[in-house]
């Protein structure tokens, strides 16, 4: 018994063509499709990561001045900074980049957590000219803020505009 010949038949060919550039397709989507899944949950990582980062920051400080608190006279301390970029959506910045930046801001204004509302409120525009001189760099391309709104209560709520991007 013999092999046929599949090299001389055209069908056969185009068979094997197709066979071999379907597989080749399959992968390449299969590939795109994983790197993307893949990407999401490494940006969920970095994301919980940062606000790990950020609650054990905020524990040691609140722990630290716990004693404080029990011996001074019970006044209205800052609990909680919120941060919103207002116009992320015009420089189309992803959830990523926007949580990142945010999250330095919040690194910077860490030191206001525990302190008298009263002494924040008396230092409103030393706070707005504190954000917005500073540029806050990522991916190299740095970001510069206007404070737009500013809500000063036990939490701190900022409102920010981005200005200028490099």
């Amino acid at each position: 018994m013999r092999v046929p010949p599949y090299h001389k038949e055209p069908s056969w060919q185009l068979f094997f063509s197709g066979v071999v550039l379907g597989a080749v397709i399959g992968w390449v989507v299969f590939l795109i499709l994983y790197g993307a899944m893949q990407e999401r949950q490494v940006g969920e990582l970095v994301k919980y990561k940062k606000q790990l980062e950020l609650y054990e920051d905020r524990y040691h400080i609140l722990t630290e001045d716990n004693e404080k608190l029990k011996e001074e006279k019970e006044t209205l301390k800052v609990q909680d900074i919120e941060i919103t970029i207002i116009n992320h959506d015009k420089y189309e910045l992803s959830s990523l980049t926007r949580f990142s930046i945010i999250d330095g801001i919040k690194k910077d204004l860490n030191h206001l957590i525990a302190k008298e509302v009263k002494g924040i409120k008396d230092n409103k525009e030393l706070l707005k000219k504190t954000i917005e001189n500073k540029s806050y760099e990522l991916d190299e391309t740095k970001y510069y803020f206007h404070v737009e709104d500013l809500y000063i209560d036990t939490t701190i709520e900022i409102g920010l505009m981005i200005v200028k991007v490099e």
